[in-house]
């Protein structure tokens, strides 16, 4: 059984606190997320799952993109995406309830708030990012080069921590707004912020 034990309260438009409110949320769920009375130091995957979850908080998508449930989906990968799923069952952000959704094909992607698409997918990882084009999906992966295919997030491990870098000129393009608190915490930001690049 999988347990998640706190929560924070309210959305991005809540949030007023120093930059790294985002790290200190996913530490706290990374250590939270555990087997019931069975405290073990989260998994890569534990870690992530945390972070998508979060990431939701720090993103505005266009007027009427953002609305209806908030679709978690994963390419292809059924373990991540259980994993996904028991984070987000019965959860909201800003009144949107959160569903997971694991995808075989990138023609499915429609339906996604966020997409993630993990290195073992290889070289569908572009397949799925074309699919993306002109939809205001966040895109976030952790294959070496999922910035340089044009990825909006992309995990990176520092030392012993799951940290992640930003690609403001792929938000500009899909009008996906990142809250600057969110850019604050990141490794790397490439690129300006546009009309969907920041908040």
């Amino acid at each position: 059984m999988v347990v998640n034990l706190q929560r924070p309260r309210q959305g991005i438009c809540g949030w007023r606190g120093p930059a790294r409110v985002l790290l200190t949320a996913v530490a706290a769920l990374g250590v939270l997320i555990v087997p019931w009375a069975q405290a073990q130091k989260p998994s890569r995957d534990d870690v992530q799952a945390a972070y998508l979850y979060n990431f939701g908080k720090f993103v505005r998508w266009p007027e009427g993109a953002g609305r209806g449930s908030m679709v978690v989906c994963v390419a292809g990968d059924d373990s991540f995406g259980r994993t996904i799923g028991k984070l987000v069952e019965g959860e909201q952000i800003d009144g949107r309830p959160l569903t997971e959704r694991t995808l075989d094909r990138p023609d499915g992607v429609g339906a996604c708030s966020i997409l993630f698409v993990g290195a073992t997918r290889g070289n569908e990882a572009e397949s799925f990012l074309a699919a993306t084009e002109g939809k205001p999906i966040l895109t976030v992966g952790d294959a070496p080069d999922f910035i340089a295919h044009g990825g909006m997030i992309q995990f990176v491990q520092v030392e012993d921590h799951v940290r992640f870098s930003v690609n403001l000129e792929a938000c500009n393009r899909h009008s996906v707004a990142l809250s600057s608190e969110l850019l604050k915490v990141a490794v790397t930001v490439t690129g300006k912020a546009g009309t969907g690049g920041a908040r």
